[in-house]
């Protein structure tokens, strides 16, 4: 059991920068697209299911490259794959800005989103192996910061360019692009960053050559220590991010089309309840890697469920949702996705933990992706509906992620939230 916390050093803290942008963009290309799909529904005349099908299309991108580059990254190199996908989330963010046409848009939000998802497993795998488990906590955590700041600062550039209608998506996007872009450049060219990235952390000395030896996704799945863990993460994962995910793309949406507001106002709200999150994150990692780890998980549960049933229960009255709305985000903080990612390399050996997780982050994103093609239209039906389907995500997602906690006890896997 992990009894102490092991200090982040200098080079740790470059690693998370450079590895956490992918997070960074990961939550801007989201909420950037779900700022920017009340200004394509009227400047590109869309209707509501091609409004669905953007975000859909976003979303099973992401899954298809979180499969395809958690493998790629285990098999040929992580540093490789980590430097290649950057790239090519720049230029089809570039696309997305200065795409005037719903055929191009889609070809950049593709693009984009294969990148991202790629990114996204490779990042964590990257970082992981070059840390202590005792530091497990404080380093995936700080990567969420990134994840706020990429909706907080797409928020506010949203906020800010709200009347510039296609002006507006033109600056969103283009800031995404230009980001990525610097990443790419410092991933590639720093010498700083290549000599981190060429030291690993040996996680014992006894059992390195069987961690680091090959081994399939089939051998994998194939064993119960890892089938399991598999199992539980992704039904967590999936039921918290339905309705992370319907509010991230869609608050905007939410408010304007079906509560009457304004888009200034609407993307101030996400601000406020971003800001909100923002604090929650930095005070969040301190105690990432301490017994507090999952006593505030589960005030995190309860604040989602209670949230919810608000929500649901006074779904007529604008105020009510906006209250609900910034409770929830500051929840996800404390049991959502650092936790899904901590697990991640807790749970499986270092030669597949990327695999392992963009094989569970590729099946969350795709079902993800199918919900989202029918959330307009089921907003546009009856609000209520939704608004208690996403109740019943927060109580199953809670009670999976109690037994995660005893899985980690069952399995006695290093844990530094369980510390008595």
């Amino acid at each position: 059991m992990v009894t102490s916390a092991k200090k982040l050093t200098r080079d740790n803290v470059l690693l998370i920068i450079v590895a956490g942008i992918a997070s960074y963009l990961d939550a801007a290309l989201l909420v950037s697209l779900g700022v920017a799909l009340p200004i394509w529904l009227k400047t590109m005349q869309l209707n509501s299911w091609e409004i669905g099908f953007i975000s859909t299309l976003l979303t099973l991108s992401v899954a298809a490259g979180s499969f395809i580059g958690g493998w790629l990254s285990d098999k040929f190199g992580r540093i490789t794959v980590f430097n290649f996908d950057i790239f090519f989330v720049a230029v089809g963010a570039l696309i997305i800005a200065t795409a005037t046409r719903f055929a191009v848009l889609l070809i950049g939000v593709t693009i984009a989103g294969l990148a991202s998802g790629a990114d996204l497993p490779t990042s964590l795998a990257v970082i992981s192996e070059r840390m202590s488990k005792k530091a497990y906590g404080r380093a995936i955590s700080s990567t969420q910061i990134f994840w706020t700041m990429g909706i907080l600062l797409s928020q506010f550039i949203g906020f800010i360019t709200a009347s510039a209608k296609q002006g507006s998506v033109l600056i969103l996007f283009s800031w995404i692009a230009l980001v990525a872009f610097i990443d790419w450049c410092v991933r590639v060219f720093s010498h700083k960053i290549k000599n981190i990235e060429a030291v690993t952390v040996d996680p014992n000395p006894t059992t390195k050559k069987t961690l680091l030896k090959k081994q399939s996704l089939k051998s994998m799945l194939g064993q119960r220590t890892t089938l399991l863990p598999l199992f539980l993460l992704t039904v967590f994962y999936l039921f918290w991010n339905l309705p992370a995910n319907t509010w991230g793309s869609f608050v905007n949406y939410f408010l304007v089309t079906i509560d009457n507001q304004s888009q200034a106002f609407s993307t101030a709200i996400a601000i406020a309840a971003n800001l909100f999150c923002l604090l929650l994150n930095v005070l969040y990692v301190k105690v990432a890697d301490t017994k507090y780890r999952y006593k505030v998980m589960y005030v995190g549960i309860a604040v989602a469920f209670i949230s919810f049933v608000v929500a649901g229960t006074f779904s007529a009255y604008w105020q009510a949702f906006t209250v609900a709305y910034i409770c929830y985000s500051g929840s996800t903080v404390l049991c959502g996705e650092a936790l899904y990612k901590i697990w991640n390399q807790s749970f499986y050996p270092i030669s597949v933990r990327a695999t392992m997780t963009g094989f569970s982050y590729g099946i969350v994103r795709a079902f993800t992706a199918l919900f989202s093609l029918i959330t307009p239209t089921l907003m546009g039906y009856s609000p209520k509906l939704l608004l208690w389907l996403l109740v019943g995500c927060t109580l199953i997602f809670g009670i999976t992620a109690i037994v995660i906690v005893h899985l980690l006890k069952r399995f006695n896997i290093q844990d530094a939230g369980s510390i008595n």
